[in-house]
C-alpha cells in the first residue's frame, strides 16, 4: 500500500505522465505536506525561491486561514474551502487535498494570466484527479498484494516457520 513517503514517487509520476499542465504557464506547481514539506514542485517562474521555504509558508498559510475559518459561525470545516490571494493577473491559489486521510496541500503561484479563473479550475481538477489517481493505485496495489500469498502449501508455511524456530 501506498504511503505519503511514497507520495513523491507517486505525484512525479501524475504531474509527469497523467496530468496536462500545458495550460499552467507562467506558473508554479507545489504539493506539499500539510507540515510544509514540499513533495512535488515544478517552477516555472524566472525568480529564484527555496521550495523548502515555499512549501512551509504554503502549508503555513493554509493552517492559518483555516485557524480563522473556525471563527466564521455556522462553518463547517468538512466544506470544500479553498485559498486564493490575487489581482486581475496574478497570484496564489491553494487547494487541500484528502489522500486516504492524509492531508496535503496543491497550490499555484501564477502571473501574466490572462484567464485566472481557468487556471483556478485546472487546479482544483488537477486536485481531484490526483485524489482519484491516489486511490486508483491504493486499490491496484492492496489487490496485488492480496494474492502475495495465495499459492503458498501448508508444507512451504511449516518450513517457513520452522526455520525462524530453530
Amino acid at each position: 500500500m501506498f504511503t505519503l513517503e511514497n507520495l513523491p514517487k507517486l505525484a512525479h509520476e501524475f504531474f509527469c505522465e497523467v496530468a496536462d499542465l500545458s495550460q499552467l504557464t507562467n506558473s508554479s506547481l507545489f504539493l506539499c505536506r500539510s507540515d510544509g514539506v514540499p513533495l512535488y514542485v515544478k517552477n516555472e517562474l524566472n525568480s529564484d525561491f527555496d521550495d523548502a521555504s515555499v512549501g512551509a509558508l504554503l502549508g503555513g498559510v493554509w493552517q492559518a486561514a483555516r485557524a480563522m475559518a473556525s471563527f466564521i459561525p455556522e462553518s463547517s470545516l468538512g466544506e470544500e474551502y479553498r485559498l486564493s490571494f490575487d489581482t486581475s493577473d496574478k497570484g496564489i491559489y491553494i487547494v487541500p487535498i484528502d489522500l486516504s486521510g492524509e492531508e496535503v496541500y496543491l497550490g499555484l503561484i501564477y502571473f501574466n494570466e490572462v484567464n485566472p479563473g481557468m487556471v483556478k479550475a485546472k487546479l482544483r481538477d488537477l486536485s481531484w484527479r490526483l485524489q482519484e489517481f491516489w486511490s486508483l493505485v491504493n486499490i491496484k496495489e492492496d489487490k496485488s498484494n492480496a494474492n502475495l500469498f495465495n499459492n503458498i502449501t501448508d508444507e512451504e508455511m511449516d518450513n517457513l516457520f520452522a526455520a525462524t524456530i530453530q
